[in-house]
Formats: C-alpha cells, sequence, structure tokens
C-alpha cells in the first residue's frame, strides 16, 4: 500500500508542472518553483543572478514571479540555479497567486 501511494504522489507530482504548462507570455512573468527549503532571500538572489527580475513574490517563500529580456538563457540559468519548475502563474491559484505585500524590483 505505501508503495501504491508513493507510486501516485510521484506521477501527480509530474503530472502537475506537466497540466499547468509553460508561460504562455513570458513578457507577463513567469513562476519560478524553487524546492520548499528554500528561503525568500534565496529564491530572489538565485533569479537575479539568473538575468531575471522580479515581479513578485508568491504567498509562499519558495515561489516567485520573474521576467527576463532573454527567456530562453534566463530558464536555463534559473534551472541550473535550482528552479524545479517554470510554470504559466495564471495557470495556477494558491501559492502563485502573487501577494500585495511582495516587494518588487520592476520599475
Amino acid at each position: 500500500m505505501t508503495r501504491l501511494l508513493l507510486a501516485l504522489f510521484a506521477i501527480a507530482s509530474l503530472a502537475l508542472p506537466l497540466a499547468a504548462g509553460a508561460p504562455a507570455d513570458v513578457r507577463a512573468g513567469t513562476a519560478i518553483v524553487f524546492p520548499p527549503w528554500t528561503s525568500q532571500a534565496d529564491a530572489f538572489a538565485r533569479i537575479g543572478a539568473s538575468g531575471g527580475a522580479l515581479v513578485s513574490a508568491g504567498s509562499v517563500p519558495f515561489v516567485a514571479i520573474a521576467v527576463a529580456d532573454e527567456p530562453a538563457a534566463f530558464a536555463r540559468a534559473v534551472r541550473t540555479a535550482g528552479a524545479l519548475f517554470l510554470l504559466d502563474p495564471g495557470a495556477l491559484g494558491g501559492c502563485l497567486v502573487p501577494r500585495s505585500d511582495a516587494p518588487s524590483s520592476r520599475t
């Protein structure tokens, strides 16, 4: 029974990002999801170091919305920096909904 539950969890973990899909319009922002143990400060630093500009934070510390001038290069760099998923922020609610009190680096 435990193996079945683990298998179902693994399948669901893989299916969710695939169902959410890549961002429809990267100019509007991409939701960057890091491992849950990533602090908000670390997530923001990784996004900046990867060439992205922070748009807003998600409602959990390891999710942020970012944009980049070179989306493909940014996607590669932020994945190398530890991002698990890059998703369309409009495709999912909950943890991807930007917080109103989040800092922003865009002008």
